[in-house]
């Protein structure tokens, strides 16, 4: 067979994530029989990981061309390059996240899950992530500038009022409102399948609007489009300091068991451990350690 006969580093790229989907199984078994490596239990991850493993590849190809190199034609062909790649992701100062993300999803794409010492035999230590450094909704970006909340005040009611994600933002319906106990239950759109009710937190007025907005909907979309410009994840911020601060008791009366100490950038910061369980749950987490490091602390 010719090589223009050949599949392309980006079918095949496809093809070996694709066999690792597993849309529907259970994450929480898969640990438990550690077997949860292997597989890819959200929409969410796959195409995140497709996109960054597409765009590996693609510059595999740059780089050959660079040193003018024979082009790589297999996924293992490419394998030599993934520490070039991180060591380039390095010089262009991406995000110390942004970089767990990448080799997250390298990893993934080439089963490298070692038991000892780090993935691909990377030489060097990825900078620490600090939550200091995380810029997304913590700092006015140009895209702010094309969203007016004031002529989206109902979008953005509801979205500091229930903490949706964008997409189970874009699924929530009507009927999915309980108006006798103000509680919403989300199961479309939420990740990794998992539904949860969000309990609707706010002031009388807000909790008004959102009841009209899903008595409007009924069976339909409460919103039929999204603005793109919108920073969703901010108002689950808001959402989340909301509902820790209505369970949060006074630090001074409550057991030492109870206080969540912080660490890091955040060391001397301590929270109330079964309020933040709350607003995890609420939010959709398992782990109070992400709202510490990621929602709390970011007011209105």
């Amino acid at each position: 067979m010719g090589y223009k006969n050949k599949k392309s580093l980006i079918l095949l790229v496809k093809e070996e994530l694709d066999s690792k989907l597993a849309i529907g199984r259970s994450k929480q078994q898969a640990k438990i029989n550690g077997t949860y490596r292997q597989h890819i239990y959200s929409w969410g991850t796959y195409k995140t990981y497709l996109q960054q493993c597409c765009q590996f590849v693609r510059w595999c190809k740059q780089q050959a061309r660079q040193d003018s190199s024979r082009q790589p034609r297999s996924l293992e062909d490419c394998r030599q390059y993934v520490v070039k790649y991180m060591q380039h992701l390095q010089q262009q100062e991406y995000s110390a996240y942004t970089q767990k993300l990448i080799l997250s999803a390298l990893c993934k794409l080439y089963s490298e899950y070692p038991t000892e010492g780090r993935p691909f035999d990377l030489p060097d230590q990825q900078q620490a992530r600090h939550r200091a450094n995380i810029t997304r909704s913590r700092e006015h970006v140009e895209r702010d500038q094309h969203f007016s909340e004031e002529r989206n005040t109902d979008i953005v009611t509801f979205c500091r009022c229930t903490g949706l994600r964008r997409a189970e933002l874009q699924q929530i319906r009507g009927i999915d409102l309980d108006v006798n106990s103000n509680n919403l239950y989300v199961y479309r759109g939420t990740k990794g399948g998992r539904a949860r009710i969000v309990p609707v937190c706010g002031s009388l007025e807000e909790v008004a609007t959102v009841k009209r907005l899903a008595a409007a909907a009924g069976n339909n979309k409460v919103f039929e489009h999204i603005p793109s410009a919108m920073d969703v994840h901010h108002y689950r911020s808001v959402y989340c300091q909301r509902i820790y601060d209505q369970y949060a008791r006074p630090l001074d009366k409550i057991p030492a068991a109870d206080r969540y100490y912080c660490r890091n950038d955040k060391k001397g910061t301590v929270y109330d451990r079964k309020a933040m369980l709350q607003a995890s749950k609420a939010l959709g987490h398992n782990r109070i350690s992400v709202i510490a490091g990621h929602y709390l602390q970011h007011k209105e």
